[in-house]
């Protein structure tokens, strides 16, 4: 398994953890809150970068 692929892991057990935290009423750990910001922050900006390369391609 690549380092890519286990990082991707580890944020999405983070995430999930957070859910399952907030589902039992505990979600308001304020490093939990910071890790999945940061992961949905760099999440939403590689979307974004791979969209602006589909655009960019189509010119």
């Amino acid at each position: 398994m690549s380092i890519a692929k286990l990082l991707i892991f580890i944020a999405i057990a983070i995430v999930g953890i957070k859910f399952i935290a907030s589902f039992w009423g505990k979600g308001n750990i304020p490093i939990l809150n910071q890790l999945v910001t940061i992961i949905l922050a760099a999440f939403i900006s590689f979307e974004l970068f791979q969209l602006g390369q589909i655009i960019l391609a189509k010119f």
